[in-house]
């Protein structure tokens, strides 16, 4: 999947679930203020009314108690005005059992007063004999009345307690859904960013680190680590795989660049080192030259190879090349030695030798280990075959390549001409006879 199609399905999805909050959040605030509004214009009147009939019902009781209570007829009559009044009164406000019961409250009240006044004319007709003005039938009044009138407060603390609850109730519910939906909206990113996090490491993170390892094996030439699972991000797959495809790529540059390496150090047929590989290694040799550790050369040719080749053939006078080459190559106890194919079947030794003498009784042994070779013909026949060797010898650092090698070449010369299949060391060398002081190595 395109890292631009990962971004707009996460941007959609920001989009989406901002809406799906935002419209969550607009219809239950729309809820809350839709029971705002109720609650001002319906409940709270409610509870208004019910607090007055609440008053009208403490003052009723009062005034009952007080027309109970009076001896006069005008106050009496004041009282039972007022408590008509308020009886009146619960019909615009009241429900059905407050205005029942207040008319018979009223009702009662007048009885009282009945009473009373019963009670003061029979005490008017009936001089001698003293009375209180109160009579069991005004008493059962008063009594009746009261429990109407605690009837009716019972009722309007319902009312009141109704309400009260119905208004608690609506705020606890739209105090839930309002934890609700905080909650819904802040636990879907706390779930999702874990999530994310995983994803993110599995198809982000792994990747990229799969990549700096990769780079990294490719800087030392390790082998690459190649994902079994593909990242999910088209643009990291893409990525891997240019690794991946860059590291092989190196790995084969540098094969190749070996192979080139070895082609242009090494002569291709005897596997040996080459003229220039030969005339680099000579002249840091020469350059390492004192009195105590010189430089030796010594230019080795095949006698008469010439001959082998028209013989026997070409391949056979490879083979020929092939042998000598091993054995120059595995001839030992030389210092900081090299041999090399020169040219054609001519091979070239130098190595760091203590003297002169040294150089020659070395090239003399080299001699007799050639003419002890015995290379197989390309029809199966055996074959011997002889070599003369020039020697060149310098224990100075400035001397000149070229100048040794032409000396050791004017040896290889003087070789020739004095039969072949021996050494010789350059002329200037061999001044002084020193041939008898040579000590042989073998």
């Amino acid at each position: 999947m395109p890292l631009r199609s990962v971004g707009r399905i996460l941007l959609f999805v920001v989009v989406i679930y901002s809406a799906i909050a935002a419209a969550g959040a607009g219809l239950l605030l729309t809820r809350i203020e839709n029971e705002a509004i109720v609650t001002r214009e319906r409940q709270i009147p409610l509870i208004l009314s019910q607090t007055r009939n609440a008053v009208k019902i403490e003052r009723m009781s009062s005034l009952v108690r007080a027309i109970f209570l009076a001896n006069d007829r005008r106050l009496e009559r004041q009282l039972q005005l007022q408590i008509q009044a308020l009886a009146q009164g619960f019909g615009f406000d009241g429900s059905a059992t407050l205005t029942g019961g207040s008319r018979k409250v009223a009702s009662l009240a007048k009885t009282i007063a009945a009473a009373h006044q019963k009670n003061r004319d029979e005490v008017d007709r009936d001089q001698s004999t003293p009375g209180s003005g109160k009579s069991t039938v005004d008493l059962v009044a008063y009594e009746e009345a009261m429990r109407i009138i605690e009837m009716m407060g019972k009722e309007v603390s319902g009312n009141s307690a109704l309400v009260a609850d119905e208004i608690a109730g609506g705020i606890q519910k739209s105090a839930v859904a309002v934890r609700n939906l905080v909650i819904i909206v802040l636990i879907i990113p706390a779930l999702s960013v874990p999530l994310l996090l995983l994803l993110a490491r599995r198809h982000f993170a792994v990747p990229i680190v799969a990549a700096i390892s990769n780079l990294k094996r490719i800087e030392k030439d390790e082998p690459l680590l190649v994902e079994t699972n593909r990242p999910l991000l088209k643009e990291l797959a893409l990525i891997g795989d240019a690794i991946i495809s860059y590291g092989n790529a190196a790995s084969e540059l540098r094969r190749t660049n070996v192979v080139l390496q070895a082609l242009a150090e090494k002569d291709p047929l005897t596997g040996l080192a080459n003229r220039r590989t030969f005339e680099k290694f000579l002249a840091a040799a020469i350059q390492r030259s004192s009195p105590e550790s010189g430089t030796a050369v010594l230019l080795i040719d095949i006698d008469h190879f010439k001959s082998v080749n028209d013989r026997f053939g070409h391949p056979t006078g490879d083979r020929c090349l092939k042998s000598l080459a091993s054995l120059l190559e595995n001839i030992p106890d030389l210092s900081n030695a090299l041999a090399a194919r020169f040219g054609g079947e001519e091979f070239v030794v130098v190595y760091d030798a203590p003297s002169s003498d040294h150089a020659l009784e070395y090239a003399r042994f080299v001699c007799r280990k050639i003419e002890q070779l015995e290379t197989q013909s390309v029809d199966g026949t055996y074959l011997r075959f002889t070599g003369s060797i020039g020697v060149s010898f310098t224990t100075s650092a400035s001397e000149d390549p070229g100048n040794l090698l032409e000396k050791a070449d004017r040896a290889l010369y003087d070789a020739k001409r004095s039969g072949r299949n021996r050494a010789e060391v350059d002329s200037s060398l061999s001044k002084g006879s020193r041939e008898g002081r040579v000590q042989r190595i073998l």
